[in-house]
């Protein structure tokens, strides 16, 4: 501003100088054309003009060696650009301005606002759905859980009964072959009991009454001893006898005690009254035997009825491949190879010629038997009262 208020007075200054001189100028033109002009007042002149000249110089000068006349034009220039450049971009705020101010005319505000409201109450519902999905989740990760627990608790069992040794413990080893004369079939040997005197084992075993019905050949020697072949993990086997206890020609079951005194090492584990409840088709078992005389042999199958009737009695049948010399052996459930059966017939097909159909079997379910040792009061001699009423854990 002062720069602009020095540039304003200098032209000034200049301006009446220039207008001082011209004055002059005519002044000395008028006194060139008196006649007579006297010394002193030339003199006068002549200074007041010389006086003027410096002067002029002087403000000249002093004009030209003020350096900042090119900074301040240079200053307003970049001013007057940034002015500029303001203006085109208030400009273009303006036409933006107007053109929003159109398209919110346009879209009613009312209207809008009930869209929000509409989003907002989608938006609250979609929450709501995250939040049930997310529970749902957490209920079917912990169903999975328990779920997958269970069928670990399941599987694990199955994985360890397919051991080969404990496979051959629990189901072969407790198979015997009884034989006659004229007939082969099979038992099954339960687990040893210490005598009452605490000296001493007693083992029993179990076979259909018409398996020993043959080898006596005749009912009045029912006080015979009873062959019985034991085997061992290496194919070994040994002879040993065992006496008549008690038996049910209608249920085709007899009850046998072993001549010895010492525990055997393989005995059949029973299933409990609840387990046997339990039992549907479908259930996977293994029938053990000694078919034609051969040692104990191992076939699996299924539960296929629990409710078939022979000549008015019950029986369960089954699909795992048996033959003649199944008789007597046991059927043990493939979970736990517990006992829950006896094998006592097959079905046979045609009277001409005879064929044997292998995978229709009988046996006498183990309820049933229960039922006969508890009406035989055996079952406390056999030490089964807590396998007939609770279930015990599998060893």
């Amino acid at each position: 501003m002062k720069a602009i208020l020095l540039c304003t007075g200098l032209a000034v200054a200049t301006a009446l100088a220039a207008h001082q001189l011209h004055s002059l100028n005519q002044r000395v033109h008028e006194l060139e054309s008196q006649p007579r002009v006297t010394p002193d007042e030339t003199t006068q002149l002549a200074q007041r003009l010389d006086q003027l000249r410096r002067s002029l110089q002087d403000a000249r000068a002093e004009f030209e060696a003020d350096d900042r006349a090119e900074l301040v034009a240079a200053r307003l220039d970049r001013v007057s650009d940034a002015l500029a450049r303001e203006s085109s971009r208030l400009a273009e705020q303006d036409q933006r301005l107007r053109h929003w101010e159109t398209r919110w005319g346009d879209a009613e505000p009312e209207r809008l606002e009930g869209r929000l409201d509409e989003l907002s109450t989608d938006l609250g519902q979609r929450a709501r759905d995250l939040e049930e999905l997310r529970a749902l989740a957490a209920r079917t990760s912990a169903q999975g859980d328990a779920q997958l627990s269970e069928l670990k608790a399941r599987v694990e069992p199955l994985l360890a009964n397919r051991e080969p040794d404990r496979l051959w413990h629990e189901l072969v080893g407790p198979v015997v072959q009884l034989s006659g004369d004229l007939t082969v079939g099979s038992g099954v040997l339960l687990e040893s009991q210490r005598r009452a005197s605490g000296e001493g084992w007693v083992t029993h075993l179990l076979t259909s009454w018409h398996v020993v019905r043959d080898i006596y050949g005749t009912i009045d020697r029912v006080d015979s001893p009873v062959p019985v072949r034991m085997y061992e993990p290496s194919g070994r086997y040994h002879d040993e006898t065992a006496h008549m206890v008690a038996y049910d020609v209608g249920l085709d079951i007899a009850l046998l005690e072993m001549d010895l005194d010492v525990a055997v090492p393989h005995g059949a584990k029973l299933a409990t009254r609840e387990e046997l409840e339990s039992v549907r088709t479908f259930e996977s078992v293994y029938a053990v035997g000694c078919p034609l005389g051969n040692d104990p042999i191992p076939t699996s199958g299924e539960i296929a009825s629990t409710a078939h009737a022979v000549d008015g009695l019950n029986y369960w049948m089954i699909s795992a491949p048996t033959y003649i010399g199944n008789s007597g052996g046991g059927i043990f459930r493939a979970a736990d190879h517990r006992l829950v059966g006896i094998f006592s017939k097959i079905y046979t097909h045609g009277s001409a010629r005879t064929t044997i159909v292998p995978h229709m079997g009988l046996a006498t379910p183990l309820p049933v038997i229960y039922e006969w040792l508890d009406r035989s009061g055996h079952t406390a001699r056999l030490g089964l009262e807590s396998n007939v009423r609770t279930a015990s854990a599998p060893k």
